[in-house]
């Protein structure tokens, strides 16, 4: 796996601190919604906040392809850095303790859903250091 796209996801789920795991999602519409192809928009987080990055300051844009078939892959400036399955699970958010959808994959960080809809898609790092990460969808399809 590609250190800059595995320090990519490890920044993204930070933010589960910063989010507070305030809003609940239901899993039910999650598995639907969460299909499709997400742009990485930036993370924030950190035990002291530390943490700002976008794909200007980084000089990196990634994609996140999930695909209704359990499978997903992951591409930094359009390269493949990562790929493999995953799974949509429930478990309870360690700053609120609600239950909230978990995308459990099979090779990389995992992250806990804070917020999605048809457009944004909002993820923490489900610890207590708190990153979290914002995505735009690119495409319903994956494509």
């Amino acid at each position: 796996m590609n250190k800059k796209f595995a320090y990519f996801l490890l920044t993204i789920l930070v933010t589960g601190y910063i989010t507070g795991c305030s809003k609940k999602v239901e899993k039910s519409s999650v598995g639907e919604s969460l299909v499709g192809t997400w742009r990485w928009v930036s993370t924030d987080g950190g035990f002291a906040f530390q943490i700002h990055e976008t794909p200007i300051t980084t000089g990196r844009n990634i994609d996140l392809n999930i695909s209704s078939d359990g499978k997903y892959s992951g591409y930094t400036n359009g390269t493949l850095t990562s790929n493999g399955t995953y799974v949509l699970e429930t478990r309870k958010c360690i700053h609120d303790h609600t239950d909230k959808p978990f995308v459990n994959f099979s090779s990389d960080y995992d992250f806990m859903i804070e917020k999605i809809d048809m457009e944004n898609l909002e993820v923490s790092d489900e610890a207590y250091d708190g990153i979290g990460s914002a995505y735009k969808r690119k495409s319903l399809n994956g494509n």
